[in-house]
């Protein structure tokens, strides 16, 4: 069903195979994103949307369904995408073609206008930009676009086909990915808090960056804003903004318990939780752990007022080993798990 405000796109895939379906459920089905459809179709749900596919008389039938123009182009990018990694044959017939040369929908120019350190650690950074709508509804994060230094900046375009186009070369974009800490699309300021880890481009930039300078952002995307009545958040560092983000937008009669592994107490920062949440401070230096923190929790009820949703986020290999167990365990139930890969170590 199709509700008020939502943005459709429908495209046709003449010579599709069934497989293709099978294909789609497998990617997606790996994160409990997908749901079988009767007659052998697909749904997948994110949290920008929804796209079906479904077998048709000659080949297959997509849908994608957004709130918004840079939801659908985000979605309809993820689609053509996909069959092309199933078959590079394959392409999808849309009923809407876009205008090649143009800016993405969801690409926006943005200005440095401040820089401040939020705790130990952090460096925020607050950009200015146009129509930030978009950015305020659904996802936590964002691509921020750094220019290359000492070049004129190509920023990235549309192409007749309906995809978008990166400048390479000399000319290639820094596109690293960070959440959106907070935001106030009416007054057209967000902030991003960057973790200094000590490596990479981007913690350099934050430390020498000053008001004025340009860059870029694309999004919103990649992950939802939690709106569980009872919610169990873990995470380390890179994990704290998307974390008190997600509490602080809480509903104020939440509850369920939050819990961020840091170095130590001067790597705490203030955050505002509803009175139903518990915030628990895990210091990595005294050998405390997120593992072990998340044994210890009460799990809510399966008929928890709301609903009730796991939350976590963490370096890969370690994401990848929580995710299993959770599967493994099966008290909870599809979609009321998250665990996402925020860093991977390179060390081990």
């Amino acid at each position: 069903m199709i509700r008020a405000g939502e943005l459709t796109l429908n495209g046709r895939l003449p010579d599709a195979p069934g497989a293709l379906a099978a294909h789609v459920g497998a990617v997606y089905g790996a994160h409990d994103m997908a749901e079988s459809l009767p007659g052998g179709g697909i749904l997948v749900t994110v949290a920008t949307g929804a796209i079906s596919f479904l077998p048709a008389e000659a080949g297959m039938e997509v849908r994608i369904i957004a709130v918004s123009e840079a939801d659908l182009f985000v979605l309809r990018e993820a689609v053509s995408s996909l069959v092309e990694a199933f078959d590079a044959g394959l392409s999808v017939i849309w009923d809407r073609p876009l205008v090649g040369g143009a800016y993405p929908p969801n690409f926006r120019i943005a200005q440095v206008v401040a820089k401040s350190r939020p705790g130990a650690g952090f460096l925020r950074i607050r950009l200015t930009a146009a129509h930030l709508g978009p950015f305020a509804v659904n996802g936590l994060h964002l691509r921020l676009l750094l220019p290359p230094e000492g070049r004129g900046v190509v920023w990235p375009s549309v192409s007749d086909q309906g995809r978008t186009v990166w400048p390479a070369g000399e000319d290639a974009l820094h596109n690293p990915v960070y959440t959106i800490r907070s935001i106030d699309p009416v007054a057209g300021w967000m902030d991003l808090d960057i973790y200094l880890h000590g490596r990479g481009r981007t913690c350099h930039w934050a430390e020498e960056v000053a008001p004025g300078a340009i860059v870029g952002i694309v999004g919103p995307g990649g992950g939802d804003m939690l709106r569980a009545g009872h919610m169990v958040l873990a995470g380390d560092e890179t994990a704290l903004p998307a974390i008190a983000r997600i509490l602080e937008a809480a509903p104020q009669d939440a509850k369920g318990e939050a819990m961020i592994l840091v170095s130590g107490l001067e790597h705490q920062q203030e955050i505002a939780i509803p009175p139903g949440i518990c915030l628990r401070w895990l210091h990595r230096g005294k050998g405390e752990t997120l593992e072990a923190a998340l044994r210890d929790i009460a799990m809510p009820a399966a008929d928890a007022a709301g609903g009730r949703h796991l939350w976590i986020a963490t370096e890969r290999t370690e994401a990848t080993r929580l995710r299993a167990e959770y599967r493994e365990r099966g008290s909870w139930g599809r979609g009321e798990v998250t665990v996402a890969a925020y860093w991977t170590d390179t060390d081990v």
